[in-house]
């Protein structure tokens, strides 16, 4: 009885918190996504079923560990504010404490599988979908999803039970997204099996042939590589028990991720060189584990691809090009920018600092500040991809030099990753969750591809940013007038929201 208490506590802290709409967008997402996929030609509605099963498993991969890492931390963060970890311990047992919010995280695992199979049967059954879905397969999948589920969620309650810092906890969830998304492109190995996020694709079930002439394909069963299953359990095993453990020896004041300078001038020589103050917090920030490893894995991913598909992607540096920025630009780069955003608004959303700051500077040059660091962190992240672009070409063998369109490419992408800069930081601002903006920009990044195929590119800030990379398609032909137009505008639009939040809002200093 005690539990069921401490249970709908956890719930009620979720209360105006964003983690119910967050879910309900992240399954009306899935639902339009799975549908918008459906082209009605003959083979997809004859194995319609088939075709399901196997798309689930790669969108799973990219978006659950984002957004269970958003949802731990709005189950742990906060506890973190003024030593409530210490008043707990007076109120229930450490042990408790946290096989509650375990089994908090679970509910909302439960409830999102049971939301995300009425979504299935609910497409098959307005497609037309031939014959009837296999009952033990889907059961098969649901089970497997909610294992895996759990398992990412309980490292993600770890991370942000050990770190203060919520933004670790985020990088990682980015991070392994990613990593797991790559892992599907390499030939089954054990890797699959010891790298958490790579386990939906270790359970994946169904197996696709493709016609790379007539572009038909052919889905059958196939069977999950030998003890993936048993290294489900195994995970939850370890991760229970090493949670449990962390929370009992873990003390109240928590992991410190912060740099602290040896040089007592430090922020002296910042003013001297007339930088915005925001540069100073990315100072032994954990933003640059996902600085690193997300275009570095999307590079790898990229170049897999190319060396698989050699025989239908022969255009060389536009091909690699094209792959090197699929996922990135459509999946993984704004939400990284959204990581960026949110990191640079945390520390004025934390305790009184709103009082503090806003009596020292005006919210126009708080902002500008803000968007110039944002717009920095942006043209690092695209030298840092174009060195790796670079690196990977000629590691793959190519001898000719560079398309000379890179350069332009890369200044669209510029262009287009300010108006993303602008609409998180925007976001980032209102909304004083560190998580919840990340996992706006990755849904809107989804959207985005949605806009773009419909080509209404121009309607949507993330849209921009991957048409201006030209990703997936060098060759396509942009209407520089609309484009720098639609960047112009939309710069300013949450430029001056921004500003205008900050100067008509009372702002809000504790959650």
């Amino acid at each position: 009885m005690r539990t069921l208490q401490y249970l709908k506590l956890e719930f009620d802290k979720t209360k105006k918190r964003g983690v119910w709409p967050l879910l309900l967008i992240l399954w009306l997402f899935q639902h339009v996504y799975l549908s918008y996929g459906m082209n009605n030609r003959e083979e997809e509605l004859t194995q319609g079923w088939l075709l399901l099963l196997y798309n689930l498993p790669l969108i799973n991969a990219i978006i659950l560990p984002v957004f269970y890492a958003v949802l731990a931390s709005r189950l742990i963060d906060c506890e973190h504010k003024e030593n409530t970890w210490k008043l707990l311990e007076t109120l229930q047992s450490k042990t408790s404490l946290f096989l509650v919010k375990a089994l908090a995280g679970l509910c909302y695992i439960l409830l999102f599988s049971c939301m995300q199979l009425i979504s299935i049967f609910f497409i098959g059954t307005f497609y037309g979908f031939g014959g009837k879905p296999d009952l033990w397969a889907y059961a098969l999948y649901t089970i497997q999803t909610i294992l895996i589920s759990f398992i990412l969620y309980l490292i993600q309650l770890i991370l942000s039970f050990a770190f203060t810092n919520q933004a670790v906890s985020l990088c990682v969830g980015l991070a392994g997204g990613m990593i797991g998304l790559f892992i599907m492109f390499l030939p089954r190995s054990i890797f699959y099996e010891i790298i958490p996020w790579g386990l939906f694709g270790a359970n994946m079930f169904v197996g696709m042939n493709w016609d790379s002439v007539t572009r038909d394909m052919d889905f059958y069963y196939t069977t999950p590589i030998d003890g993936a299953f048993l290294w489900d359990f195994i995970w939850i095993g370890f991760l229970l028990f090493s949670g449990w453990l962390l929370f009992q020896k873990r003390p109240v004041e928590g992991f410190s991720f912060c740099f602290h300078s040896t040089k007592k001038n430090s922020f002296k020589s910042v003013q001297n060189l007339k930088m915005p103050i925001e540069y100073i917090k990315l100072k032994g920030s954990p933003i640059w584990i996902a600085f690193i490893i997300l275009p570095l894995v999307s590079a790898l991913i990229g170049t897999f691809n190319y060396q698989g598909n050699i025989a239908i992607l022969d255009d060389l540096w536009y091909s690699l090009w094209s792959q090197h920025t699929l996922f990135l630009c459509y999946f993984f780069m704004p939400a990284l920018l959204g990581v960026y955003c949110s990191y640079l608004w945390r520390l004025e959303h934390t305790g009184t600092n709103w009082n503090q700051l806003m009596v020292h500077i005006s919210p126009w040059k708080l902002v500008r500040d803000k968007l110039y660091c944002a717009i920095f962190m942006l043209g690092l992240s695209l030298l840092w991809i174009t060195v790796l672009f670079l690196l990977c070409g000629k590691m793959t063998g190519f001898t000719d030099s560079a398309p000379h369109e890179l350069l332009e490419w890369l200044l669209c992408g510029f262009l287009g990753g300010i108006c993303v800069c602008c609409i998180q930081l925007f976001f980032s601002l209102i909304i004083r969750s560190f998580a919840i903006p990340i996992a706006m920009a990755l849904l809107g990044s989804i959207a985005g591809l949605i806009f773009t195929s419909q080509g209404l590119w121009y309607l949507l800030p993330y849209s921009l940013f991957s048409v201006g990379m030209r990703a997936n398609n060098p060759f396509f032909k942009l209407d520089y007038g609309v484009f720098i137009l639609a960047c112009v505008c939309f710069c300013e639009v949450f430029y001056l929201l921004s500003v205008l939040y900050l100067k008509y809002t009372d702002v809000k200093t504790q959650e």
